[in-house]
């Protein structure tokens, strides 16, 4: 589900403001199920006011709460509630190339450039949060009871103290870092998007839309990257992460089929025979007994 769309949607779930085109979203979370899958074509920062959630990208999950920010880079990722919190109010502030580039040009002069860090390639980027960032997000929340308050002039300047606050902060050099290759128009790689999502049930245009690309020319930079068709390659790595869960996991085939990015067990059983001419529990019995598999 792509999430940017979700909010964007559904203004009576998701209380938003609209921002020279930017979205900033303040709710309670609605979420039903433990774990839901998510991918967002936005970069965005994320503040919780009250409960939790867990976010989780590939191996790696963070617990969102009060004491820090968190950064979502473009990607996919799963959504879980907690077994000690179900609520989880929070206020998210979606930041889109152009804008970041414009308010990052009026900052410039103010961020030092010297000794950042290496971009972190993990899609999710937490961020220290002191009292002066607090009360920052913290003035914007007024406004959306109350949209039309104040000019867009005054509320626009909140925002910009906001991520001001942030990057000059001098534990938060790697969101500058990252901040600062989004503004020298830097392109992703494709072979970044994929290595890092293709074990979510994405289509094609979404796999684009992550990359900012598209569908065009998402196509013809993967196949001269990959040498292959984006369908190909996603179907051999999906049965690749598969094969490794089979044999060194006692996760069962639906968790194994969720976590690899296949859409549904009876998909993954009929993509992996045809594949290995067994089906995911025969073969891992076979690799149990120690016998080879063709």
């Amino acid at each position: 589900m792509n999430i940017y769309e979700i909010h964007k949607s559904n203004p009576d779930i998701f209380t938003q403001l609209s921002l020279r085109n930017q979205l900033f979203c303040y709710y309670e979370c609605p979420q039903k199920a433990k774990i839901i899958q998510l991918y967002s074509k936005h970069n965005q920062l994320t503040f919780t006011l009250s409960g939790k959630r867990i976010f989780r990208h590939g191996n790696k999950k963070w617990t969102l709460s009060q004491e820090q920010g968190f950064l979502l880079k473009r990607g996919a990722f799963h959504q879980e509630i907690p077994d000690d919190f179900s609520d989880w109010k929070v206020l998210v502030l979606y930041l889109k190339d152009d804008y970041l580039q414009q308010v990052f040009e009026e900052f410039r002069p103010h961020f030092s450039s010297v000794n950042l860090p290496e971009i972190d390639m993990e899609m999710i980027q937490e961020f220290t949060i002191d009292e002066k960032i607090k009360n920052s997000y913290k003035s914007l929340l007024p406004y959306f009871s109350k949209p039309h308050l104040l000019p867009d002039s005054i509320f626009e300047g909140k925002f910009k103290e906001l991520l001001f606050n942030i990057l000059i902060h001098p534990d938060n050099k790697q969101i500058l870092a990252y901040i600062n290759q989004i503004v020298d128009n830097y392109s992703i790689p494709i072979w970044e998007i994929m290595e890092a999502n293709y074990f979510y049930d994405l289509k094609i245009s979404e796999f684009a839309d992550i990359a900012n690309r598209s569908i065009s020319t998402f196509r013809r930079e993967f196949e001269k990257h990959y040498q292959t068709t984006p369908g190909k390659w996603l179907t051999a790595k999906r049965l690749e992460k598969a094969t490794i869960l089979l044999q060194t996991s006692n996760k069962t085939i639906s968790a194994i089929t969720f976590d690899c990015g296949f859409k549904n067990v009876s998909h993954m059983s009929r993509i992996f025979k045809e594949k290995y001419q067994l089906s995911p529990t025969d073969y891992r019995e076979q690799k149990k007994q120690g016998t080879d598999v063709v």
